[in-house]
C-alpha cells in the first residue's frame, strides 16, 4: 500500500490557474475530492486502483464521530469498494492501534505477491506491530482472494467474499503487466521513466514497487511521478522500503 504525505492545512497550492490554500474544513466534505487528487493523483488510498470515481474517505467514519466529518485531516481518497459496506465503511478505527497509509509505511508492512495476493510482511513480526497491521487488512479486506481461508466459502459468497470484489483481479493483471515491462526493460527495450509512466497510468504502485524491486532506478522514477508519494520512506540508494518515523523508538513504522 503505498504511503502518502497528505498537504497540512494552510498549505499553498494551484487549481485552475488561482492560488489556494488548504482549509481545515470543507463544507459539504465532498469539496475536498478535487483538493484531495491535487494532493494524492487518481488512486485509491487504500488498493491503488487508478479512478476518476474516488471517493472522499472518512478515516473515522461519520457514524463513529460525526465532528470529523468535513475535516480536511480526517480524509483519503478511496474507490467505492474499499470504502462501500463490505470492507471499511462505518468500521470503528482506533488511531492508537492501526498503520494508516497518510502516517506510516504501509509499504513497508505488506508483501505485494504474484496471483493479487497482499500478506503482512515477514520484517513485520513485533507483536503489536502485527496487531496494527492485520487491523489495516482487515479494515478494506486487502487480502480478499480465492482461496484464503480467512474468508470461508458460502453458498451465498463461493469464494468467500462478494464476487463482484474485483480488486485481487485487478491486482493479478497489473502484475502481468508489470512482468511483461521488467523484461523490456531488462533486455534495454524501454527506459524507467518508459516504465514509471506506464504504470502511473494504470495505478497499483505497490505491485510496481514490488516487480521492480531489483531496479532503484525504476523505483525512483515511480515513486517521483506518483504523486502524494512519501519519499522519506524509500531508502535514498537502494530505494528499499524503509520505517516511515524512525524517532519513534517504540515503533518507527
Amino acid at each position: 500500500m503505498r504511503p502518502v504525505i497528505k498537504w497540512c492545512v494552510g498549505h499553498a497550492f494551484n487549481r485552475g490557474g488561482n492560488a489556494e490554500t488548504v482549509t481545515e474544513h470543507y463544507l459539504p466534505y465532498g469539496s475536498a475530492n478535487s483538493v484531495l487528487q491535487l494532493n494524492l493523483d487518481h488512486f485509491c488510498s487504500y488498493c491503488e486502483v487508478f479512478s476518476s470515481d474516488l471517493e472522499v474517505e472518512h478515516v473515522i467514519s461519520k457514524e463513529q464521530d460525526s465532528s470529523k466529518k468535513t475535516e480536511w485531516n480526517n480524509f483519503l481518497l478511496a474507490c467505492g469498494r474499499c470504502n462501500g459496506k463490505d470492507n471499511k465503511s462505518n468500521k470503528h478505527v482506533d488511531l492508537d492501534n492501526i498503520y494508516l497509509p497518510h502516517s506510516h509505511n504501509t509499504l513497508y508492512i505488506f508483501e505485494y505477491k504474484e496471483g493479487g495476493l497482499v500478506d503482512i510482511h515477514p520484517q513485520v513480526s513485533h507483536k503489536d506491530q502485527l496487531t496494527k497491521a492485520n487491523a489495516l487488512m482487515d479494515l478494506v479486506g486487502l487480502d480478499k482472494y480465492p482461496g484464503n481461508k480467512k474468508y470461508p466459502a458460502t453458498k451465498k459468497h463461493p469464494l468467500g467474499f462478494p464476487e463482484n470484489d474485483k480488486r485481487w483481479e485487478h491486482r493479478r493483471a497489473a502484475w502481468e503487466k508489470a512482468k511483461r515491462k521488467l523484461e523490456a526493460f531488462e533486455r534495454s527495450e524501454i527506459d524507467a521513466n518508459t516504465v514509471a509512466k506506464f504504470a502511473q497510468e494504470r495505478g497499483f504502485f505497490s505491485v510496481w514497487a514490488s516487480v521492480f524491486y531489483a531496479h532503484p532506478v525504476v523505483i525512483s522514477e515511480i515513486v517521483s511521478l506518483f504523486k502524494g508519494t512519501d519519499t522519506t520512506c524509500f531508502d535514498s540508494t537502494s530505494y528499499n522500503s524503509i520505517p516511515r518515523n524512525p524517532k519513534n523508538t517504540s515503533d518507527p513504522i
